[in-house]
């Protein structure tokens, strides 16, 4: 190579090659040299993959033909050194091949891969037949032969082929289970995992056999944490080598079964004895044969008889995980979810708390009874999971079953007291009312108002909490006092929003009012000493949740708040205005964001520019509880009538928008404001025929609108507004115009008489009852 043979830049074809056979050079030795520095193979990777050097993505033209003929002998170089390398005695050596032959075909041009894998899988599978003496040498074969079958399942053609080549491979994988090492069985597993993805009828002859091998890895075993959730995941797949639905549910059955088993022995003397006997009849219903015991175990197997009670815990634990992997993995064929045994199982372990049951002589050790203690927030945790998994998943199944869930959720609500449960419970609450709707709602409603409010109460600078204490539902005693997490306060405002976004329409609900004033002292609070990036936040709490994720988490609850259907216009409408105008100002923040898209969300109530669907000047009635009305509203003193029912005061009463513009801003613009108004001549005819409604003449309206342009404080499009909402019903008006110095201007209506003498009397009649 010429040594000022440059190429054009870093995207030049041409480099391609070049790089390819320097990286051969330095890193992959030949059969007379040692392999370098094995870490440097993460680098040689980085570089293969960056410069795509292995695709040989090249259109071939008269032009370029000598430099397609340099890449391929370059990459064939390449693939020859590997091969090389991989039939080395040298462990270190073999081991470097076979991982990079397994890079080797993920980036390999779709050409090499289908006429080289059949060759390249020969040389892995005799890594494994006879057994390999590296444990790193079989891991690594495991994870390459992976590397062959997922790539493989891209090409529809190759289903046959890929079936028998992976069935050539479960007979190794099952003996590599049974030995000790746990990183040969882990590679193994990793390896099932992928056949049951991309080629699972290839285990269909042998489904006994893997069922046996991932149970008595997992009961037996002794494996780490990770170990047992792949163990899980590759067992929850193996229906899928049969497709089809009787399958799925015997598994199913087997698991849930395995599980009751389990908790027999764990929560002796910790629940009543009748527990277990009346969930097996919910899972094998009488005069039904059981299924053959999971993975062929007998029950005395299962039994902690045979086993150590730690293992026992972590078994079921396990087993949980296997049932959500199964809830929420997609098969060839659709199943039928068994609710209410799955129910049965989860309700029975949330009831558990590690008190001793009400016996007159403890039946467990306080050794058992605190290591009971210690597990029992794991299952509870997997047992939540579960329940939300079935919400996602059921669909309409889980109508039939809603009061069991509702009964469930309410019950471990008032219990639930470590902070990361209580995330996952309110995190399960939103699901059930975004899922199952309005109907949810007015179930489960108050309680939770009733825990959010407690989880909000306290809400200090950047999460100095207050120490707060709840009472059981069903007992007397009182926690002592303890410190609510930034965590669990977003968690219960998220609750409150999906609350209100489901059920905030639901006008007779008593809690409606206190949720409203909660979110707005909460985001009040939460913002009062300014705002907080998130990210980069000092008092960032875990899972990197800061004060800036709550103080946003508090103003997306406050928005349903304000847009939810109420009885009177949202009460905290301008100080929220406020504290999202306030936000918006934080550029470059997801603060900002949102502010700025609830201020655009929240112009219909405070500007309705749009015009009006209904036809003002026509006579047309909507008929409310079988009374037609017309479609306006008459308002005077504080009465306010809307749909043929009238409620005094009440507007009045929870308007404040008027009052709090004459506190900030003095009563001399108030006079000013007022006198203005007063020269408004807006004419009203009572129609000798419609003596009962109020009609108002837009044109006139819009020609002594004109009368204000020429003031000083721009009050046109707030008159309009007022007038417009006049008409329309609201008896105490308020209307929010331009910003003048920064501070809001605001124009209102009510009761107050001071110089509104110039407004022209509203006839005080009663709405239309007559029935048509």
């Amino acid at each position: 190579m010429a040594a000022f043979d440059h190429v054009q830049n870093m995207h030049d074809i041409a480099l391609k090659p070049r790089l390819l056979r320097s990286l051969i050079k330095e890193h992959i030795p030949d059969e007379k040299h040692q392999l370098g520095n094995p870490l440097e193979l993460s680098q040689l990777v980085s570089s293969i993959k960056t410069h795509e050097l292995l695709s040989e993505r090249v259109v071939q033209t008269g032009d370029n033909k000598k430099l397609v003929e340099k890449w391929k002998s370059a990459v064939d170089l390449w693939i020859d050194r590997l091969l090389m390398l991989v039939s080395s005695n040298m462990p270190d050596k073999c081991w470097a091949g076979i991982c990079l032959l397994g890079v080797t075909c993920e980036e390999c041009s779709p050409e090499r891969f289908l006429s080289s894998y059949s060759a390249w899988f020969q040389k892995l599978l005799s890594h494994l037949q006879p057994l390999a003496e590296s444990h790193f040498v079989k891991v690594a074969c495991c994870v390459s032969i992976s590397d062959i079958l997922t790539r493989l399942s891209g090409f529809p053609n190759m289903k046959k082929d890929g079936t028998s080549h992976a069935a050539r491979v479960i007979q190794p994988l099952l003996k590599l289970m049974q030995e000790d090492n746990s990183s040969d069985a882990e590679g193994a597993v990793r390896l099932l995992s992928t056949i049951l993805n991309s080629f699972p009828s290839s285990l269909q002859k042998f489904y006994d056999s893997v069922e046996s091998a991932i149970v008595t890895k997992l009961i037996y075993g002794k494996c780490n944490p990770n170990m047992l959730k792949k163990l899980a995941v590759c067992l929850s797949l193996l229906p899928k080598s049969k497709g089809d639905e009787d399958s799925w549910s015997v598994l199913f059955q087997k698991l849930l079964i395995a599980i009751n088993i389990l908790l027999n022995d764990s929560f002796q003397g910790l629940e009543e004895d009748t527990k277990g006997s009346e969930t097996m009849r919910v899972l094998v219903p009488p005069g039904k044969d059981p299924p053959t015991p999971l993975g062929g175990l007998t029950v005395f197997d299962f039994s902690n008889k045979s086993t150590e009670q730690r293992l026992s815990m972590s078994n079921i634990s396990t087993l949980m995980l296997c049932c959500s992997k199964m809830i929420t993995t997609s098969y060839p064929v659709q199943v039928k979810i068994p609710i209410q045994p799955l129910l049965m199982v989860a309700e029975r372990v949330l009831n558990v708390d590690g008190s001793l049951a009400q016996t007159m002589y403890p039946t467990i050790t306080a050794m058992q009874q605190e290591y009971v203690c210690t597990q029992l927030p794991f299952l509870h945790s997997y047992s939540l999971d579960i329940l939300s998994d079935i919400v996602k998943e059921a669909h309409s199944q889980l109508l039939m079953h809603a009061a069991h869930m509702i009964r469930i959720v309410t019950d471990y609500l008032g219990k639930c007291e470590l902070p990361e449960l209580r995330i996952k419970l309110y995190s399960l609450i939103k699901v059930m009312l975004l899922s199952m709707g309005v109907g949810m709602s007015i179930y489960i409603s108050e309680d939770v108002v009733s825990n959010a409010s407690i989880d909000l109460d306290s809400v200090s600078n950047h999460g100095d909490d207050m120490n707060k204490k709840r009472k059981h539902e069903n007992q007397s005693q009182i926690i002592n006092p303890r410190r609510i997490p930034i965590t669990v306060k977003i968690a219960a405002l998220e609750a409150l929003e999906s609350l209100l976004t489901v059920g905030g329409a639901l006008r007779s609900e008593k809690w409606r009012s206190d949720v409203d004033q909660l979110l707005m002292t909460v985001a009040t609070d939460a913002c009062k000493n300014g705002w907080t990036k998130q990210g980069n936040d000092i008092f960032t709490l875990g899972d990197t949740l800061s004060w800036g994720d709550f103080q946003l988490a508090s103003l997306r609850a406050l928005l349903p708040s304000l847009l939810s259907p109420g009885r009177i216009r949202p009460p905290y409408l301008s100080q929220a205005l406020d504290l999202y105008r306030s936000g918006m100002k934080e550029t470059g923040t997801k603060l900002a964001e949102f502010c700025a898209h609830a201020l655009l969300t929240l112009e219909v109530l405070i500007h309705p520019r749009a015009l009006p669907l209904i036809d003002y000047g026509s006579n047309f009635e909507y008929p409310v509880n079988g009374v037609k009305n017309n479609v306006y509203s008459s308002a005077q003193n504080g009465n306010v009538v809307t749909g043929g029912s009238s409620k005094k005061g009440e507007s009045e009463e929870d308007d404040d928008l008027y009052h709090e513009w004459v506190k900030e801003n003095g009563n001399d613009l108030e006079k000013k404001t007022t006198e203005n108004v007063g020269s408004i001549e807006a004419p009203i005819n009572v129609p000798e025929d419609k003596g009962k409604e109020i009609l108002v003449e837009t044109q006139s309206v819009e020609e002594n609108v004109n009368v204000l342009e020429n003031m000083d404080i721009d009050l046109a499009a707030a008159a309009a507004a007022v007038v417009a909402e006049f008409v329309s019903g609201g008896g105490d008006v308020a209307a929010i115009g331009e910003t003048q110095g920064g501070g809001e201007f605001m124009f209102g209506l009510g009761d107050d008489k001071d110089g509104m003498d110039e407004i022209p009397d509203i006839v005080d009649v009663e709405p239309d009852t007559d029935e048509d």
